[in-house]
């Protein structure tokens, strides 16, 4: 999972227009998968995202679901909306920042 989400955070910050998006979005997001003892992270701080692994003191965010439905969702090959409405995706947060996220997905993969 670690290697999609550096790819995720790759594909954001080489996005010149997620850059200047989230150049003012500092959020630590806690992605924990339901079915492994893991946790990993992403972190956004002046435009740029980074991606990795192991405890979270503060969250902003977090996102729940199964190791394989996260890294399709990171990784592009499932829309986030359909285990999400299933309610197999859990993501906690504020409204704006949900609504970010969202954002983000649709710019690096489109609907």
């Amino acid at each position: 999972m670690l290697l999609t989400l550096e790819q995720f955070a790759e594909a954001c910050n080489t996005n010149a227009r997620l850059r200047q998006m989230n150049r003012d979005w500092s959020r630590t997001i806690a992605i924990l998968p339901t079915d492994r003892p893991e946790v990993f992270w992403l972190t956004s701080k002046e435009g740029f995202i980074q991606a990795g692994q192991g405890p979270v003191n503060a969250a902003d965010l977090q996102i729940r679901a199964d190791h394989d439905i996260i890294v399709a969702v990171f990784s592009g090959t499932l829309s986030p909306t359909e285990p999400y409405n299933a309610g197999d995706l859990l993501v906690k947060g504020s409204q704006d920042d949900l609504m970010r996220l969202d954002i983000i997905t649709l710019l690096i993969w489109g609907e």
